[in-house]
């Protein structure tokens, strides 16, 4: 039985898929891992929401289950594929303060897709794409962020030290619960966490691989799942350190003991550090082969270009040897001739031999 895979890249969220009959996925085994959840929709009526736990009990497998539920009654029949993990959006934030200071950070929001709300995508599928990924939610949300969230924030402190505290992440986390619910809600998510970062550094680090995990997605290479994977896992590590300095932060202004939390931020210091050793690696490798490509490259282009210039010295010497032969042969014709016309024997038959023996010494030349 054929497997059906809907999460090919570790930055897609959501997929909406036309089924068309019923009998083309009877034949079809849908492949879910834990924090994921399928949808059916029939005849635009939402008909369950399976988990992988769910479709792991169906007797007979899901294809068998889907015929026998859809029946034979319906026509119109799709899938709505979404992750229901935890994933974190990452929003840069660039403002005033209140004295007008120019502010630049990250903003991460942590959200999820509950089971039971899954349904509630047909929303955003309704005018847009079939795929959803990360990407395109920060597109959806980050206008009404920055306008409703991050703005008003920033115009209420005096400056750059004041956006490093307590205050500050306790009131973009408010502000981001109070403002951004609503529209959340009719996607279906909820927001776990809100927090920042205006650590040149990491604002540096994240928007980084921001970018590359974007350029990774667009490659069509054989190595770009692989690719993907790996900044997964650094930018996650990345986020995880950001938020343990922050809690960290939090517990000590609130004059809080952390030695618990300091241990495990060493631990995940050690762990970010050691993802960069292998994506510097990595890196390396990979300029290493370029570097190796662009050598034969180079000398495939040389010795191309020696070769084309020899080929041209050739043509140039060829082309003088025929003008040189011809001026000779020209001469030599020109001779007889008037040894033929002084001796009156410059005869119409004559003439007519001269040219075809001109004629088969130009193409000789050739």
């Amino acid at each position: 039985m054929t497997k059906y895979r809907w999460r090919d890249r570790p930055d897609l969220l959501a997929r909406l898929i036309d089924t068309g009959g019923v009998q083309t996925w009877v034949s079809r085994d849908i492949v879910l891992k834990p924090n994921e959840a399928v949808t059916i929709i029939a005849d635009g009526k939402i008909h369950d929401t399976l988990s992988e736990t769910v479709l792991k009990n169906f007797a007979g497998g899901w294809g068998r289950w889907f015929g026998s539920r859809m029946g034979l009654g319906s026509t119109d029949h799709k899938l709505l594929f979404t992750m229901t993990g935890p994933f974190d959006l990452l929003f840069l934030i660039d403002g005033q303060l209140r004295d007008g200071t120019h502010a630049r950070g990250m903003a991460v929001l942590r959200l999820q897709f509950n089971r039971e709300d899954c349904a509630k995508l047909l929303n955003i599928f309704a005018n847009g794409p079939r795929l959803l990924d990360r990407g395109f939610f920060v597109s959806l949300y980050e206008r009404e962020l920055e306008e409703r969230v991050v703005r008003p924030l920033l115009s209420q402190f005096d400056d750059g030290m004041a956006i490093r505290s307590r205050e500050f992440q306790d009131g973009f986390e408010m502000a981001c619960r109070a403002e951004m619910r609503s529209s959340l809600g009719l996607a279906g998510l909820t927001l776990l966490k809100a927090y920042c970062t205006v650590n040149e550094t990491d604002v540096e680090q994240l928007a980084a691989y921001r970018h590359e995990m974007q350029v990774a997605g667009d490659t069509e290479q054989v190595d770009a799942d692989a690719a993907l994977a790996k900044l997964e896992r650094a930018r996650a590590a990345t986020l995880a350190r950001i938020e343990m300095e922050s809690d960290i932060a939090q517990a000590q202004a609130r004059g809080e003991v952390a030695a618990e939390l300091e241990h495990e931020l060493k631990n995940l210091r050690k762990h970010e550090a050691s993802l960069q050793v292998e994506r510097d690696h990595a890196q390396g490798m990979a300029d290493i082969r370029v570097g190796e490509q662009d050598k034969k490259l180079q000398s495939a282009m040389a010795a191309f270009e020696v070769v084309q210039q020899k080929k041209q010295e050739r043509m140039r010497l060829q082309a003088e040897l025929n003008t040189e032969r011809q001026a000779q042969t020209d001469d030599l014709q020109k001779e007889m001739l008037e040894m033929a016309a002084e001796h009156s024997a410059l005869t119409p038959d004559v003439m007519l031999e001269f040219l075809k023996q001109q004629t088969k010494q130009k193409e000789a030349d050739k």
